[in-house]
Formats: structure tokens, C-alpha cells, sequence
């Protein structure tokens, strides 16, 4: 690990949270508008009784509630990001009980890497979970609080693969924008360690997995 630096300048960046806080603002606004919405007609029509009065009273804590829940969700993640450069992985999250900061795991630590994919729902139905897989070569660190969360225990049956390994799960409005580009990115900095792209069966990566 090397923690307090950041990636090269000419490292593959995808800046999650930028992203996420342009679409948590807009779910914001909307509910602020529609949180408004009904005391304004009232003030504007005055056909208002105090029962249609009391409901657009709540009416409006509850939207905007919605609204203000939205747009701290946004600007507190509006940092995070997920990067890929010669020296390896990197993201920046929230740790629990500690400020944000940069994570890296190195390429060189590494003895596999790839990615794994998956449907959310039955039939194909939903959206496509995405995670990036990484085996350290000299297993993993469960006392490492920026790495112990993302710590998955299981065997996927295929080789190279280690059962115990790290994973990245991808934001779905993340793969949805970036499409390949992010796959791409990984895939060429990790030449000979790449294991690939395989599906794997639905729910095998669960929405709670991914970089939120």
C-alpha cells in the first residue's frame, strides 16, 4: 500500500463521484420542486382547507427531506474516484471513522487481476453488476481498514484466480457512462496478469458490493 499519494498525470481516471454527485443533484432539485409544488398552489389558488393545508405540510417535509438527503449524499462522495496507472489500482473512499484519502494497490503485488460480470435480476432483466477482481500474491490484508471491506472469500473455479481476493465493485451509472473505456483501461495495465472477462451467474455480485 501506499496511502498519501496520488495517481500519475497520465493515469486512467474515472471520477465516480463527480459523476454521481451530477445525478444526485438532479434527483434533488426535482424533489425540491415537487416538495414546493403543492404549498404554492395552495398559496397561489387559496382553495386550501386545513386538512389539504396539514398534508401539503408534510407533503413538502418529506420531499424536501428526500432533497437535502440527496444532495449530502452527492457532495460527501463528490471526491471519489477510481484510477488506473503504472504503478497499479487506485480509488479514493470514504474509510469508516476517517477522513478520505487515496489507496493504491500496486500491480506488482499482484499475481492476477480481471473482471467479473454479472445480470441483476432473473432472465437477464435488470442491469449488468460489474466487479474488478484483484489476487495478491501474498494474500490479503484483513487489517488494513481501507482494504478489509472489500475482502471476498469464495471459489470461482477458475484458474488463477485466488479464492480469497479484493474486490472492486463497479457503480452501475459508472459502467453504464464509461462503457469499455474502464475495462480497457485495467486491461492494458495489467499485461500478463490479466485472467479476463467472465460472467458469472446472477446475484453472484450484489448491488451492496459496489462503490457507492
Amino acid at each position: 500500500m501506499l496511502p498519501g499519494h496520488s495517481p500519475a498525470p497520465d493515469a486512467a481516471m474515472f471520477p465516480f463521484g463527480k459523476q454521481r454527485l451530477r445525478l444526485t443533484m438532479s434527483g434533488a432539485i426535482a424533489a425540491a420542486v415537487l416538495g414546493l409544488a403543492m404549498p404554492l398552489s395552495g398559496i397561489i389558488f387559496s382553495n386550501f382547507d386545513i386538512a389539504a393545508w396539514i398534508f401539503a405540510v408534510l407533503w413538502f417535509l418529506a420531499l424536501g427531506g428526500s432533497a437535502v438527503f440527496l444532495a449530502w449524499v452527492g457532495w460527501a462522495d463528490r471526491h471519489m474516484y477510481l484510477a488506473f496507472d503504472a504503478t497499479g489500482v487506485w480509488w479514493r473512499h470514504k474509510e469508516k471513522g476517517k477522513k478520505k484519502g487515496h489507496v493504491v494497490i500496486p500491480w506488482a503485488s499482484l499475481e492476477a487481476a480481471g473482471l467479473f460480470w454479472c445480470h441483476e435480476g432473473p432472465n437477464n432483466s435488470g442491469h449488468t453488476l460489474v466487479s474488478l477482481e484483484l489476487c495478491p500474491r501474498d494474500g490479503v490484508d484483513e487489517h488494513d481498514p481501507a482494504l478489509s471491506p472489500l475482502i471476498v472469500h469464495d471459489q470461482p473455479d477458475l484458474p488463477g484466480v485466488a479464492d480469497r481476493r479484493y474486490r472492486i465493485g463497479i457503480p452501475v451509472f459508472a459502467t453504464r457512462h464509461y462503457g469499455n473505456q474502464l475495462v480497457e483501461a485495467a486491461r492494458s495495465r495489467t499485461a500478463d496478469l490479466w485472467f479476463g472477462e467472465h460472467e458469472r451467474p446472477t446475484g453472484y455480485i450484489q448491488v451492496a458490493d459496489l462503490i457507492s
